[in-house]
């Protein structure tokens, strides 16, 4: 006579199995949090980077001719009434940076700030070299783990690194340039 149930070798073999489809699952669950964390944050940096877009050149129609100080700011523009800066400022955490923009007019201050994505260089150019009515503004993010290359190499007009450095192929990165024509008065 046989009596019914499960022997201890069967449901050492099922809980077996479940834990091994519970392992799958918590694993690829972490990989998909670790995605979407990945994609909210490329996300985001969109985001900032379209709205500093459109003030960029907004205020390059705006103002005219920009000015490269040696103060430390990334670009300006002054009239008898205005002054508008933009400035890289160190983030709240190591890594990370902040474009403020600070509108100064009638004795009071606009202040607009845009987060970057940690390991983003930034730099203007007033369009010297290859138009004397363009001013960029260039963002270069990059992985880590991954070398930068000197910004003295690199032309923002056309995103080519120059000869002489390393091939452009060995500086993995997110590259975006603001490029806006102003009048010549």
């Amino acid at each position: 006579m046989r009596k019914s149930g499960f022997t201890l070798v069967e449901l050492l073999a099922v809980m077996v199995s479940l834990f091994a489809v519970m392992g799958v699952s918590v694993v690829l669950l972490v990989q998909a949090i670790h995605f979407q964390k990945k994609n909210s944050a490329e996300a985001e940096g969109m985001r900032v980077f379209d709205r500093l877009a459109v003030d960029f050149r907004s205020d390059v129609h705006a103002f005219g001719k920009p000015e490269i100080p040696d103060d430390g700011a990334l670009i300006q523009w002054k009239t008898d009434t205005e002054t508008l800066r933009y400035v890289l400022e160190p983030g709240r955490f190591p890594e990370q940076q902040v474009i403020v923009r600070t509108l100064e007019k009638d004795g009071q201050k606009q202040i607009e700030s845009y987060r970057l994505p940690e390991r983003t260089a930034v730099w203007c150019v007033d369009g010297k070299a290859t138009d004397a009515n363009l001013a960029a503004l260039s963002l270069w993010t990059v992985p880590p783990g991954t070398e930068m290359p000197p910004l003295d190499t690199i032309n923002p007009f056309d995103r080519t690194i120059q000869k002489g450095s390393q091939a452009d192929s060995q500086h993995a990165g997110y590259w975006r340039t603001i490029i806006a024509r102003y009048n010549n008065e």
